[in-house]
Parts: C-alpha cells; sequence; structure tokens
C-alpha cells in the first residue's frame, strides 16, 4: 500500500486544513486526522497510507504546497 511520509513543516499552517486534506484522501476518521495533523504540526513525523497508486503524489503535493514537508513513498512501487 503506498505511503505519504510527513516529517513536520516549513511554515505556520492550519490545523484544519490539513487534517481536512489527510481526511479526504485516505479515508480515514475526523479524529485520527486531527491527531495526525497535531502530531505534524508538532515536529513529529507520520506516515499516511492511500488505496491508490496514483493519489499518492497527488496527497503529497497538495500537502507541500500548504507547507507540510510530504514526500511519497517510491519504494511501494
Amino acid at each position: 500500500m503506498p505511503q505519504v511520509h510527513l516529517t513536520g513543516t516549513r511554515y505556520r499552517v492550519s490545523r484544519e486544513a490539513v487534517a481536512d486534506t489527510v481526511q479526504q484522501y485516505t479515508g480515514i476518521g475526523t479524529v485520527e486526522a486531527r491527531q495526525i495533523a497535531d502530531r505534524v504540526i508538532g515536529g513529529q513525523t507520520a506516515s499516511l497510507y492511500v488505496d491508490d497508486f496514483n493519489v499518492v503524489y497527488d496527497l503529497a503535493d497538495i500537502l507541500t504546497a500548504m507547507g507540510v514537508n510530504a514526500e511519497a513513498d517510491e519504494g511501494d512501487y
């Protein structure tokens, strides 16, 4: 299953925007998405599993544009 690795943020980002984006692309629940957003904004790392191999790059690009350090795991291909 493809992953996106999140390793913090480059600047201040909205917790709600990150959580909403993560929830939309991964299908996880609101509470879990907010916990992931809090962890990443707090400088910790997190990995997200995405069902679709094509979507993993889209999610990484969107989160990167928002200010999150996000990288698609190319080892899954």
